[in-house]
């Protein structure tokens, strides 16, 4: 939710009704100047991240799509690369708020970057439980090989996604609605603006949105993809011993340890590009639980939480940009169909 100046309230000043005085003015821990400095830094690298990010997600969207839909692994991570493309593309534009004049825009890029923030919160939370399913079921066929089937089947998948998808929707879209946009004349320009009003504001309304469909998910799933990687680590060990116990499967055994370690690294290097993206988001999120003044409107830390806001919105961008790195690591069928698909190689 970066992207807009609190000044209604960080730059108000209001009279004590009992004794005439007036209340000093409270200056804010980081001002917003401060802010705008710091954020000319970090944005040219966020946006240049992004760029790549759109890109790579857009070239996994085809290339899972050209391989087809016959396993649920390909289902989920190609709507784990939908997912990543849309947040990566939403990090964009709020990371570019303040790159271009916008005197005669209809509304000012530092509202639309406000507005843009809950498409952002509603494709990264998608992306969160679409990493949850993926380790989830790579642990179950460490763990359970042959029951994983019963479960993990396609069909399931795809209710589970579109399930997901339903409920982000019903519960992002009282965030949309408790922003608090208004119509204004611009001073500047003479015409008809649209712009953030904290009168306007729900907070109550927004913080369980918030909390509903992007804070609580996000740290679900953090917490099964962290603890999921560890167990995925050490039962596939001891899968790989026990197969290799097996009497008269010596190869087979051999041959199948060799294609699980490829699986499963590739799985570990995804959840733990996802851990590592998500941890500022999800410390954020604790933070302000514990200590709820660190928000947007708050006139002291207000500019601070737009920074950290920022700071988050990197770390989730390159997460959701370098996945294409693992994915050419995880076998010869993604390189193929990539090269058969740009290079247009035949069979």
């Amino acid at each position: 939710m970066e992207g807009m100046e609190p000044t209604g309230i960080a730059r108000r000043q209001t009279n004590c009704s009992a004794t005439g005085d007036m209340i000093p003015l409270i200056s804010p821990l980081m001002t917003w100047d401060e802010f705008v400095l710091f954020n000319t830094y970090i944005a040219p690298f966020t946006i240049f991240v992004c760029a790549i990010g759109v890109s790579s997600n857009m070239v996994n969207i085809l290339v899972f799509y050209k391989m087809g839909f016959s396993s649920s692994s390909n289902i989920s991570l190609f709507c784990l690369a939908i997912a990543d493309a849309c947040t990566v593309a939403a990090i964009f534009l709020i990371a570019c708020w303040d790159s271009f004049d916008d005197t005669y825009l209809p509304m000012p890029l530092k509202e639309v970057a406000l507005t843009i923030s809950t498409v952002y919160y509603f494709f990264s939370s998608m992306g969160s439980w679409i990493t949850a399913v993926i380790n989830v079921e790579r642990s179950c066929c460490i763990a359970f090989p042959i029951k994983v089937k019963l479960f993990f089947t396609r069909k399931n998948i795809v209710i589970f996604i579109v399930g997901m998808f339903i409920f982000q929707i019903a519960s992002s879209l009282p965030r949309c609605f408790a922003i608090g946009l208004t119509k204004i004349t611009s001073p500047v320009t003479n015409r008809t603006v649209v712009i953030f009003d904290l009168e306007k504001y729900n907070a109550g309304m927004f913080f369980m949105s918030m909390l509903v469909s992007f804070s609580i998910p996000g740290l679900i799933c953090f917490v099964i993809v962290l603890v999921g990687t560890i167990f995925l680590i050490s039962n596939f060990k001891q899968s790989r011993q026990l197969r290799k116990s097996m009497k008269g499967s010596e190869g087979i055994s051999d041959k199948m340890s060799v294609k699980d370690a490829r699986l499963v690294r590739s799985i570990i290097f995804i959840c733990v590009i996802f851990i590592v993206g998500s941890t500022p988001n999800v410390l954020l999120y604790l933070i302000q639980t514990i200590y709820p003044t660190l928000n947007i409107i708050d006139p002291y830390l207000g500019n601070l939480t737009y920074a950290f806001y920022t700071v988050s919105h990197t770390f989730q961008a390159t997460a959701s940009s370098v996945n294409i790195f693992v994915y050419f690591g995880m076998g010869s069928r993604f390189k193929y169909t990539f090269k058969q698909t740009f290079f247009c190689q035949s069979r």
